[in-house]
């Protein structure tokens, strides 16, 4: 027993065992929308018979759907999958070592309870005590998504909110998803209040789910903690004065030797560009990229120009000496296009240019300048947060704001 009366509730042990997976290989991203921060994200899902079986089977789509939509391993997204009824049953802990692809296979299997009662209060206290009663990652946000479509008897509400302040101390989120009909939103209103950042989202029936799926995820996210940069220093290129239709160079940084770095560089060459300018952009990554210290062992460069497609001009499996990718840059012909599709680009560095096979080396940071002078003509979704991003723009007609949201938390230059 705690401190004011609160009882530990037993542990339950997670379901088989499988195959631990080593966290350098990776399983590709199922969606363009993704999150990929520093978080423990715990799914509570109400097992009472208020839900029908096939409606649980939804429920369950909708957490392995939340799951194929962020970035899941040790280092990044920790998942816990816990079933309640009258008491509380863990079939994925945080602290699983195990694919992602798997941890999803195990929550689709969560079984059917169909009992009487599904207890919130039982239910946080579970997670209070046994989920985050020891904060082994204190540097990760910690959220609770709390599936509820019943309601629990009122002497136990009293509790509820004792256990949801108890988690507010140790930082923990609450949001609560109120599934309707037998839902009691007065109830999880109340865990709501405990503090600013938990969230109600209130659902007619759980064929909502999906289609709020995204919206529950963005708020998640957006509560989670972005990963810290890469240590190793990112190397100083030049500085760039934006002008009407000019590109200049004011000052190039001195070489630095022994930074290893897997570096995109994105040319925009839409109509709107012009090929006088494209040009100028050209001759700038010339100089950048003269200053860089390229090497097998040390900085790596592959380079896009985009406008309505994207052209791929060099990429990490090419030679990387600093001769064949000057004399390469050097042939790069202007391709104009009628759009200036940045979330285009953006996404294919994201899917194809940061990827094994095409020479993305695991151990380095990634690593993209994007020059750019017009707002996007598509809709730009949020990149893994292992991939720094830093557009430069130019000309008059390069959107600000819209480059401040992609470079995040990088300052555009």
């Amino acid at each position: 027993q705690e401190p004011g009366g609160l009882v530990v509730p037993p542990t339950d042990a997670p379901v088989s065992p499988t195959t631990p997976y080593v966290e350098d290989t990776p399983e590709p991203p199922l969606h363009e929308f993704y999150c990929s921060k520093l978080l423990d994200l715990v799914f509570l899902l109400d097992g009472s018979s208020r839900l029908s079986e096939a409606e649980f089977e939804v429920l369950k789509a909708f957490v392995v759907g939340t799951m194929e939509r962020l970035h899941i391993s040790q280092k990044r997204i920790r998942v816990a999958v816990v079933e309640y009824h009258d008491g509380s049953h863990a079939y994925i802990e945080l602290k699983a070592r195990k694919r992602p692809s798997e941890l999803r296979r195990i929550a689709s299997q969560v079984k059917y309870a169909g009992s009487e009662v599904a207890s919130i209060s039982e239910v946080l206290k579970y997670t209070l005590f046994q989920i985050f009663g020891k904060v082994d990652r204190p540097e990760a946000s910690r959220v609770v998504l709390l599936l509820a479509a019943s309601q629990e008897p009122r002497r136990m509400v009293r509790d509820q909110v004792r256990y949801a302040q108890g988690l507010k101390k140790k930082k923990v989120v609450v949001i609560p998803v109120g599934i309707r009909p037998h839902v009691s939103l007065k109830q999880i209103r109340l865990i709501e209040k405990q503090a600013p950042e938990n969230k109600v989202f209130e659902l007619n029936s759980v064929d909502e789910l999906e289609q709020r799926r995204d919206e529950i995820i963005s708020y998640l996210c957006d509560l989670a903690r972005e990963v810290p940069a890469p240590t190793q220093p990112h190397p100083e290129v030049a500085q760039v004065t934006a002008s009407p239709g000019l590109l200049g160079v004011s000052s190039v940084a001195p070489k630095r030797n022994s930074i290893v770095l897997d570096v995109v560089f994105v040319l925009e060459g839409s109509d709107k560009v012009g090929e006088a300018n494209f040009n100028r952009s050209r001759e700038f990554l010339e100089e950048v990229i003269q200053r860089m210290d390229v090497s097998q062992g040390g900085i790596h460069v592959a380079v896009l120009q985009y406008s309505y497609m994207v052209t791929v001009e060099y990429t990490f499996i090419k030679a990387q000496s600093k001769d064949d990718i000057l004399q390469q840059v050097r042939e790069i012909r202007y391709q104009g296009g009628n759009r200036t599709n940045t979330g285009l680009a953006l996404q294919y560095l994201s899917e194809h240019s940061f990827s094994a096979s095409q020479g993305d080396r695991a151990q380095a940071p990634n690593l993209v300048y994007m020059v750019t002078g017009n707002p996007a003509s598509d809709e730009i979704r949020r990149l893994p947060g292992d991939i720094q991003v830093v557009p430069i723009g130019v000309g008059p007609h390069a959107n600000p704001q819209e480059l401040e949201r992609i470079g995040w938390p990088n300052t555009p230059i």
